[in-house]
């Protein structure tokens, strides 16, 4: 059958498809430097703006591909959905091209927050007005390691047909664990190794798993600046504490917080405990108080180590995110992540999502010393043996961050374009 690959990125829906022997008969990509890669792997140069594309220009097809912005409703961005000044306006469109064309097939991408963004209203607005143009639709968050691939991504897909879903069926699970190693290579083409800075917090952190002893429960995260404070966080906050109550006790790595000034007072607390509120969120209380029942059993030791994490200076880099319970305390075949919520430990059977905002949260593989390669990003993604793609790690990050999952796209088109399914058209 006949499809367009609409916001089509480097193409992640062109590439699933077109090996089940379907044919890409118009793409659109608004970024130039993604247009040249889609030509040199596709022998097809997408349209830009889709906004400025004259619909009838766009030929018949029988299935719609689209992968639409995601920021309007992604927690990581401000969630603000149709206002968005774009992006927001890019569901419009869509219709617009699905009413004049009525491809018998909708397959569509987009991320989880879109199922509860605005309390779930924005996505019943969705189907509602992909429904009156006759359309039956579904949708399912899958993850590529629901299939064995390594990398933890939900994803929202949205698939549609003209004459209804009686015959689809969404691709099952495996129960088997993903193996990052089948995805390595041995010689990248160019290896991305930690700075400096970097350096020194993760050989902080080794030195630290080192000191932990062996029989101890590591909590999940160690927020370091807890080591030594007292300032109240159960009953109510240090906003909603009096300053004079809040000089007699102590704020981030034990500080004396003894000052005439209250702002002087907060600025001496972690950031994540001067919100302007009465009470913590129950969650925080007991991170909180996990940290600091770990340090109060470990105090002797953590005392005369204290000062190499506080000289890491940034926050996020005094914080450990241990996903690795009941392994030994040790970086050896972990995968490490730098994120703004901490230094995050994970087993190596599996890799943290790729981010396509933050070059700096890549997989980092401490027993390669070097960050997961452009080679292995793509293998993960289902692009391997791709001809084109960008070779700057900003660009490349960013375009591999924002692709589809082919395997988990080719998996989904099997079943909706099952010889069952299209039958009986």
């Amino acid at each position: 059958m006949k499809f367009i690959d609409l916001f089509a990125g480097l193409g992640g829906f062109h590439l699933a498809l077109s090996k089940l022997g379907h044919e890409c008969v118009f793409a659109s990509e608004i970024e130039t430097f993604l247009r040249n890669h889609y030509e040199k792997n596709f022998e097809l140069y997408p349209e830009g703006d889709i906004t400025k594309i004259n619909i009838k220009d766009i030929p018949k097809h029988e299935i719609l591909c689209a992968g639409f912005p995601c920021q309007p409703f992604s927690k990581a961005g401000l969630a603000n959905g149709f206002d968005h000044s774009v992006a927001g306006k890019m569901f419009f469109y869509l219709l617009k091209i699905i009413k004049y064309h009525k491809p018998k097939y909708l397959f569509l991408e987009n991320v989880p927050n879109l199922l509860s963004h605005n309390d779930g209203k924005t996505w019943e607005f969705m189907k509602r007005k992909i429904a009156k143009l006759n359309y039956d639709i579904d949708q399912k968050v899958l993850s590529p390691v629901d299939f064995k691939i390594p990398q933890t991504r939900d994803r929202l897909y949205i698939v549609g047909k003209l004459d209804g879903l009686r015959d689809f069926e969404w691709p099952k699970k495996s129960k088997a664990k993903p193996n990052l190693k089948k995805f390595l290579i041995k010689s990248p083409e160019r290896n991305k190794v930690l700075t400096e800075k970097r350096e020194k917090v993760l050989g902080v952190w080794k030195q630290f798993l080192k000191k932990v002893p062996k029989d101890s429960y590591l909590p999940n995260p160690i927020w370091a600046m807890e080591f030594g404070a007292t300032y109240p966080f159960e009953d109510k906050t240090p906003f909603a504490s009096k300053k004079n109550e809040l000089k007699k006790f102590k704020g981030s790595f034990g500080r004396s917080l003894n000052k005439n000034d209250k702002e002087e007072i907060l600025e001496l607390i972690p950031r994540y405990a001067r919100t302007k509120q009465n009470k913590f969120p129950n969650w925080k209380i007991k991170m909180i108080k996990r940290t600091r029942v770990f340090y109060e059993k470990n105090k002797k030791w953590i005392d005369k180590f204290l000062t190499k994490i506080i000289d890491l200076e940034f926050e996020a880099y005094q914080k450990l995110e241990w996903n690795c319970q009941g392994d030994n305390f040790n970086l050896r075949k972990k995968i490490v992540s730098f994120r703004g919520s901490g230094v995050r430990v994970k087993r190596n059977n599996n890799s943290p999502t790729l981010i396509s905002s933050s070059i700096s949260q890549i997989p980092y593989l401490p027993w390669k010393k070097r960050y997961l390669s452009h080679e292995e990003c793509l293998n993960i993604q289902g692009f391997r043996g791709i001809k084109s793609y960008p070779r700057s790690h900003d660009d490349f990050y960013a375009a591999i961050g924002n692709a589809v999952n082919v395997e988990v796209v080719s998996k989904i088109a099997k079943n909706l374009f099952s010889k069952k399914n299209i039958s009986k058209r």
